[in-house]
């Protein structure tokens, strides 16, 4: 057949055939045979030998992504690669796009502006929409240029212009803080923040911060390019002419003055409805189209046909959505102005060099055009079966003998090291070095690389295979590291503390805080917190004295009763919450004490077999998770009993934890029950037990009502002889009939869930057999700190997917949008949750949807169901019976359904943003994009509450502050529940810190530790001492530092604050520097236990308390001093006479006082 081949065919193309061939100048060119990541390849190839940029096209925004990914992975360097995304909305939806979309379009754009993009991968839809001008872009972009001067109000003008928004602290892109000589700005094109630092105009260097600790890394950049944070620009003439065409575009669709009006004040006010991004074409005088940016260039179409496809399918959305917006007599920019028609495209690609990636190869009559025909092969036989990895590693030996290059790819180190392990026992030489690249590769070896890469193939024309972690274990969903938000520290609940807030004053109980006060009293001056007690009693507690103040929290709206100032009601609570706490503190103890006598059973270490069934884990693992999975594995090798909590959210990934637990027990021969509060959960560990076990010879069985009598009493006769391994079931599995051969392993799902005689009977298995609870409630990191060593708690609190999965939209009720939201996800075959929370109209909402969205299968869910009616529900849907559940916030209680992946909620106005997230968290469980739409009523101006909310609602869409103060919240939740009832009443009564602290204190009561009491050191010398608004002009960043440097033990902590300080803000003025020495003094007086130094103009005078370290020697060696300058009085107060001087020197003298103190102890 090959002599019939045409002459412009050529079969076997090998990649320096390919770039040979393509270099012979044929304007179209062909490639048929690609497969899994080769097409990344063999553009990279070109991309080595070529200097023209590359313009890939893609049907869809999934392929673009992989095939960047993989470009960036063959070519090595990652500068040259860029994407080029659609806004991902529809045509004229009333949403917005994500604001890291449009950075990546904006970076894209000025790279192709500046000529540094190698290659471009783009989407059909992206390319039919029209873009800023190529010219307002080049004249917007800024390089700011260390050593260079730059005046700081035009400048910070121009930032305002460019669209960036003026906020406290730096945490999300296109945001900006200017603090005295310190400049701190988020551009679009970088993945972290930098810090500016200016010497009156010039600046003298710039630094990447990390935007969760907000410190500085040491390397510095020469240079910085600033983009606009948003492709509309509205400030100066872009406004003016934005205004302008507003106008006309309203007059011409006979539109009233008001909404026109109400527009531009919503601009004005820095607040950009949903859905406006698509009045672009009003921004400017015209709009450029992508082909602007890159007019030279060879394009490259993946799947020709496809692409014509997603073009059509694409301008019937445009069609339709127009047609909406004019019969809804809506504002809207015409579509000719903002989108190409696929002819139109058409042309433009038919003018330009371009290379068809074709699945199938298609009779052209009318050209003759150059084909390649790659010879490729996929990697399908390679995945992991009945023999392990011995099938792998006789194609890995057999390939290295040939003479092949070849390549294992794993995403992870970890992973990667995993793999090697387990190659090792085969025999098969691989080279592994965690830093080398594609190109580092050489033939007739086989090396491991870490790396993103889609899917592997095999050339076998030029001797390459490439084989990725997937094809060998099956695929994996990958995650990010633990989120910015959930790295902060504890002091972030100061951060977010507002005028009107509770706090808890540890002396004088609960009070309003009124803000954070600068008062003079004589010469001397500083900040103090003012705080409101019941009948309008007002407290200033100096800044140096924070530590005694906690933000109040008792859970989401729970608002406590002021305590009155000298009243006895507070220290009754404290008692009381202290009665509660010893009682559950000596409970627990005793069930400790009971595990420390008992010997459990000892598992062998893990195994090649055992580290096999690891390595099949479809995910990859997380930190946390890893580290839980350590803990479980570690306390099972051990002596004592295993009685172990793991927490984390649903879809954190515990039942991997329990899975491995329950493996490793079998391994041993031992049996596993797993004990779940509903019939529901059980069915879903049913079927991800059995998933996971698929493949081993491991028996995993159900006993609940979705069982018969006759199959119950089945599996009940194999589970006593030993034949059942693992026995999942609800409290049924607690009844006397229940019996096994060999229990080795308990896992409680959701403890706090059970009744009380279900309690009691866990308690006594307690002492008997190895207990692992797992709990999807967040529980508190003061509380896991303060209950070390009673319950062993492992905690995952790693998201399971990037903070980027789950886009969050917000619009107004629209019917439109509401059906093609429902429909988009229908079409992929997945399911909704729409949540109502009103029960009286839940099955009105029902009806209308049916209505709306007649395609759906629609199921009605609520609490005030009967629980076998609901749990019916819910198992059709789970089963994908229904496929839109209309329920109320009953999907917060831990049900899994990973293909539901898109959730509308209905009047999120009406929610707290902890109910908010948490509701947000039950989508996303999958490797596919998922969706929130936070629907608000549809008024046409907002009222100014409304307003506010929006703005709140919208910072959810990032994982900014709203994130932290709705975890906050939902830890609360979790230690109500963790705690019980009782404990909870406490928390609420005396405050969650305040809580943490007494049940800490408690243990180390109980434990025979006793804790001394705590020494919060008065200091009063007339000093001072503070932050001046101006160096700090956040309130509550001053109130973080305050209590950073409060909260000190040692100077170490003093110069860490101080560098930190230093870094964000500049050099520290005087007060500040005074603080800093006053805080110093401070650490010395906790050291010795002094609990006041005070200065009276004549005598330095420090309150000694009576667990003091310092010796009666040395204050008798004092007391014998011929100068006579010391004293000592029986109440413990030690004074030293000093003459007049100025504060500072008084300090001085203290400090040194101490420390002669300190050097004799």
């Amino acid at each position: 057949m090959e002599q019939d081949a045409p002459q412009y065919e050529r079969a076997h193309t090998t990649l320096r055939s390919f770039v040979e061939g393509i270099g012979e100048g044929a304007p179209h060119s062909e490639v048929l045979g690609l497969v899994g990541s080769s097409d990344a390849l063999f553009l990279a190839a070109l991309l080595a030998e070529r200097k023209e940029p590359l313009l890939i096209l893609a049907a869809d925004g999934k392929k673009a992504q992989e095939l960047a990914a993989d470009l960036i992975f063959f070519h090595g360097r990652p500068g040259e690669i860029f994407l080029f995304p659609h806004w991902e909305v529809r045509p004229y939806e009333p949403l917005s796009p994500h604001p890291e979309v449009e950075a990546t379009r904006l970076t894209t754009l000025a790279a192709l502006d500046a000529g540094r993009a190698r290659a471009v991968v783009t989407t059909v839809r992206a390319l039919l929409q029209k873009v800023i001008p190529r010219s307002v872009l080049s004249g917007l972009v800024e390089h700011l240029e260390a050593g260079h001067e730059y005046l700081r109000t035009p400048l910070l003008y121009r930032l305002d212009e460019l669209g960036y928004h003026n906020v406290p602290q730096v945490e999300d892109r296109g945001t900006f803080s200017a603090r005295g000589d310190i400049l701190d700005i988020f551009p679009p094109s970088r993945s972290t923040p930098v810090r500016i630092e200016f010497f009156g105009d010039t600046i003298e260097r710039m630094r990447p911060f990390d935007p969760a600790s907000q410190r500085s890394a040491p390397e510095e950049l020469r240079s910085l390019e600033l983009l606009p944070a948003r492709e509309m620009i509205l400030a100066g003439e872009h406004l003016e002419t934005f205004a302008g065409r507003l106008k006309e575009r309203c007059d011409a669709l006979e539109l009233p003055r008001t909404l026109r009006e109400a527009i531009l004040e919503e601009v004005r006010e820095g607040l950009f409805a949903p859905g406006r991004n698509f009045l672009l074409p009003l921004n400017y005088p015209s709009l450029d189209t992508f082909f602007d940016y890159a007019p030279g260039g060879r394009w490259v179409l993946l799947d020709p046909p496809a692409i014509e496809q997603a073009s059509d399918q694409f301008a019937v959305e445009v069609a339709e959505g127009e047609k909406r917006m004019r019969d809804r007599g809506e504002l809207h920019a015409s579509a000719e102005t903002l989108f190409l028609d696929p002819r139109q495209l058409e042309t433009a690609l038919g003018k330009r060099p371009r290379i068809d990636f074709s699945a199938l190869r298609l009779l052209h009559l009318e050209e003759e055009r150059p084909l390649f025909r790659i010879n490729a092969e996929g990697n399908g036989d390679l995945r992991q079966g009945e023999g392990g990895l011995q099938a792998l590693a006789g194609h890995l030996r057999d390939w290295s003998d040939r003479g092949w290059r070849t390549i294992l790819v794993c995403h992870q180190r970890g992973q990667a090291e995993r793999l090697l392990d387990l190659l090792e026992p085969h025999g098969v030489p691989v080279r592994f070095s965690p830093a080398a690249t594609f190109g580092d590769a050489g033939r007739g070896e086989i090396h491991l690389l870490v790396g993103e890469l889609s899917s592997g193939f095999r050339l076998p024309d030029d001797r390459l295979a490439l084989v990725t972690e997937e094809e060998i274990f099956g695929r994996r969903v990958r995650r990010r590291g633990t989120s910015e938000a959930r790295a902060r520290a504890l002091l972030s609940s100061l951060a977010e503390l507002k005028e009107g807030d509770y706090v808890v004053h540890a002396d004088h109980g609960i009070a309003r805080y009124r803000g954070l006060l600068h008062l003079q009293t004589g010469a001397t001056e500083g900040d103090y917190l003012h705080l409101e007690y019941a009948g309008d009693d007002k407290l200033y507690v100096p800044v140096e004295r924070i530590e005694k103040v906690q933000k109040y929290s008792g859970g989401e709206g729970h608002a406590p009763r002021l305590d009155k100032m000298g009243g006895g009601a507070w220290e009754k609570a404290k008692i009381k919450a202290r009665a509660a706490v010893e009682e559950m503190a000596r409970e627990l103890l005793k069930i400790y004490a009971r595990r420390e006598m008992n010997q459990g059973f000892v598992y062998s270490p893990p195994d090649r077999l055992f580290r096999e069934f690891e390595a099949a884990f479809p995910y990859e693992e997380t930190a946390d998770q890893l580290s839980a999975i350590t803990d479980v594995l570690s306390d099972m090798q051990s002596e004592r009993p295993v009685d172990r909590l793991i927490c984390g959210d649903v879809g954190y990934g515990k039942t991997e934890v329990a899975i491995r637990a329950a493996f490793k027990a079998v391994l041993d021969g031992r049996q596993v029950a797993v004990l779940v509060p509903t019939t529901i959960l059980a069915r879903q560990h049913l079927e991800s037990f059995r998933t996971r076990f698929s493949g081993t010879p491991v028996e995993v069985e159900m006993i609940s009502r979705f069982r018969t009598p006759a199959q119950q009493k089945e599996i009940l006769q194999r589970t006593a002889a030993g034949r059942v391994d693992i026995l999942i079931g609800t409290h049924r599995l607690l009844q006397r009939d229940v019996r096994f051969k060999d229990l080795g392993l308990v896992v409680i799902d959701e403890e706090q869930r059970f009744g009380v005689s279900h309690k009691e009977r866990l308690k006594k298995m307690r002492a008997e057999v190895d207990i692992l609870t797992l709990t999807a409630t967040p529980i508190p990191r003061t509380l896991h700190m303060g209950m070390v060593g009673l319950r062993e708690i492992s905690v995952i609190d790693t998201p399971p997917v990037d903070r980027m999965a789950i886009r969050t939209y917000v619009s107004r009720f629209d019917d439109n949008l509401i059906r093609e939201a429902i429909l988009r996800e229908l079409r992929r075959g997945g399911q909704v949750f729409f949540v109502h929370n009103r029960v009286q109209s839940i099955a009105a909402m029902a009806e209308f949807l049916r209505r709306l969205v007649p395609e759906a299968k629609i199921a009605v869910g609520h609490g005030q169901m009967g629980e076998r009616v609901l749990e019916e529900v819910l198992v059709d849907f789970i089963d994908g019976r229904t496929n839109v559940l209309v329920c109320t916030t009953i999907i917060e209680n831990g049900i899994d359904i990973p293909a539901a992946n898109t959730m509308i909620v209905n009047r999120a106005d009406c929610f707290g943003l902890s109910q908010l997230y948490q509701l947000r968290g039950r989508v996303g469980r999958s490797n596919r994009r998922a969706y929130a739409y936070l629907l608000i009523p549809g008024e046409a101006t907002l009222t100014s509450d409304a307003r506010a909310r929006l703005k709140v609602l919208q910072e959810l869409t990032e994982l900014g502050a709203g994130f932290r103060i709705a975890s906050h919240d939902l830890e609360l939740r979790g230690a109500g529940d963790l705690l019980g009832a009782r404990q909870a009443g406490q928390i609420a009564a005396i405050g969650f810190e305040m809580y943490s602290e007494l049940l800490e204190e408690t243990i180390q009561e109980l434990k025979g530790l006793a804790k001394e009491d705590r020494i919060d050191p008065e200091i009063r010398l007339g000093l001072s001492a503070f932050l001046p608004e101006k160096y700090v002009p956040d309130p509550n960043q001053r109130l973080v530092f305050y209590k950073k440097l409060a909260a000190a033990e040692d100077e170490e902590a003093l110069y860490l604050g101080a560098d930190e300080l230093r870094d964000r803000y500049g050099e520290l003025p005087p007060a500040a520097e005074l603080l800093l020495e006053m805080m110093k003094l401070r650490v010395l007086m906790k050291r010795l236990r002094i609990e006041i130094a005070e200065y009276d103009g004549r005598r330095l005078t420090f309150g000694v308390n009576a667990t003091t370290p310092i010796t009666p020697e040395q204050i008798l060696a004092l007391l014998q001093d011929p100068s006579g300058r010391y004293a000592f009085s029986p109440d413990y107060r030690l004074s030293i006479r000093l003459e007049r001087l100025p504060a500072e020197e008084v300090l001085g003298e203290a400090r040194k006082e101490l420390q002669r103190f300190l050097q004799a102890c």
